[in-house]
């Protein structure tokens, strides 16, 4: 038998080349999966905040007066801040010429948060009625 018939395995070279392909794959598969997490997270604080800018929304009218100016608050231990801004639509000539005694009002709620202190930031408009100024 001849000497390399009697060799077996891998050389020194080739171990070598194998952990190296190894790590690298190693290595994307967990960036993917850190990039995945962090984006699962993201996702779940702007879920939360169209919860609190939907609840705000829906006070309007009932915990907050429906009225020209701005109601602000933060929900309690969250880091959520929420301004809910309201300012009445002038009405048309037409409109105007109806004796209806409401006014209509654009409803808008903004909702802030920090992630990762990078500032965030939830919009959600509506209409209401109000009484008429």
């Amino acid at each position: 038998m001849s000497v390399s018939s009697k060799q077996q395995g891998f050389s020194l070279l080739e171990v070598l080349v194998a952990f190296v392909v190894m790590g690298l794959v190693v290595g994307t598969l967990l960036q993917l999966f850190g990039a995945s997490m962090r984006s699962v997270a993201l996702s779940d604080e702007y879920s939360f905040a169209v919860q609190v800018a939907e609840s705000r929304l829906a006070a309007v009218g009932s915990e907050i007066k429906v009225e020209q100016g701005n109601v602000s608050g933060e929900e309690k231990g969250s880091g959520y801040h929420w301004n809910v801004s309201m300012e009445p639509i002038k009405a048309d000539e037409k409109t105007e010429k109806l004796q209806v005694a409401l006014q209509m009002y654009r409803v808008d709620v903004a909702v802030t948060w920090k992630s990762s202190e990078k500032p965030r930031e939830f919009h959600l408009s509506s209409l209401r009625f109000g009484e008429k100024l």
